[in-house]
């Protein structure tokens, strides 16, 4: 079983593809200003019929690792990492806003409906970093990853208190700021998988980042932000939708790397 042959590449390349079709999505709605009416909802059609393209793609790896007789551990990590996915996509559901729903919670935050999001995103992410813990357990010991986690919480915990508004509902506050805790251990969580499996696993280490990233975006802009920023939603999604692309690989990754002396010799 080898990480580079012809059905894991298209297990690859398929959702890169994606990725380059929701950016141009994504540029031309920007460049369009679609922020409202039958277009919205065109736009949220296409968005989500991507996450599902992206979702089937993931059931494939599954599907493709069991066949291929993986480990008992490659297939737990592949399993939690689909869930992760199909349940994000319905957080990601939620964040459509589909139809309007601004200040539901209180009169100072108008897209409040983000913190409902937080029911499905919060499991979503714990299962990848559960999913990340697994898969790099027997490479990267726990003594330098419980520490980790707990620093990066912290850091999140503060930088949500920096950025809350006053008179901000109760609900918000627990959802988010939970939520902000949680999010941050996405870059230890890229950061094991990086030390476990070396420099061919960086693409899935960046799709942690970019986790938090996507995340951020939208904390210091739509959430607790003041103005009007739509381009943040367009940039928002490419970020967000790259970032689960590449996370979706951490399963293939676990397979063993191709050498070209290994290849000579599968060959003959």
């Amino acid at each position: 079983m080898s990480g580079s042959d012809p059905s894991t590449r298209n297990l690859k390349v398929f959702p890169a593809l994606l990725v380059l079709a929701i950016v141009a999505v994504q540029l031309l709605a920007w460049h369009l200003g679609i922020v409202e009416g039958a277009a919205k909802w065109a736009l949220a059609g296409i968005e989500m019929a991507a996450m599902l393209a992206l979702l089937w793609n993931g059931w494939r790896i599954r599907r493709y690792l069991a066949g291929q007789g993986a480990s008992a551990i490659q297939l737990r990590v592949a399993t939690l990492v689909f869930w992760s996915l199909a349940i994000c996509t319905l957080g990601d559901l939620v964040n459509r806003n589909l139809p309007p729903r601004y200040f539901s919670y209180d009169s100072v935050i108008e897209h409040s409906y983000l913190a409902d999001s937080v029911w499905f995103f919060f499991p979503g992410y714990a299962l990848f970093i559960a999913a990340a813990w697994l898969a790099s357990r027997d490479r990267v010991a726990a003594i330098w990853r419980m520490p980790a986690l707990l620093i990066v919480a912290l850091a999140g915990l503060f930088s949500f208190f920096d950025l809350v508004l006053p008179d901000t509902a109760t609900y918000i506050r627990i959802m988010t700021g939970a939520y902000t805790m949680l999010i941050s251990m996405m870059v230890p969580a890229g950061l094991w998988i990086l030390l476990a499996f070396g420099k061919r696993s960086w693409p899935v280490a960046l799709g942690a980042v970019l986790a938090t990233v996507a995340d951020a975006l939208i904390g210091h802009f739509w959430l607790f932000g003041s103005g009007w920023y739509p381009a943040i939603a367009f940039i928002n999604f490419i970020v967000y939708f790259l970032s689960q692309a590449l996370i979706q690989q951490l399963p293939l990754i676990m397979l063993p790397a191709t050498t070209p002396q290994s290849t000579q010799e599968a060959r003959a």
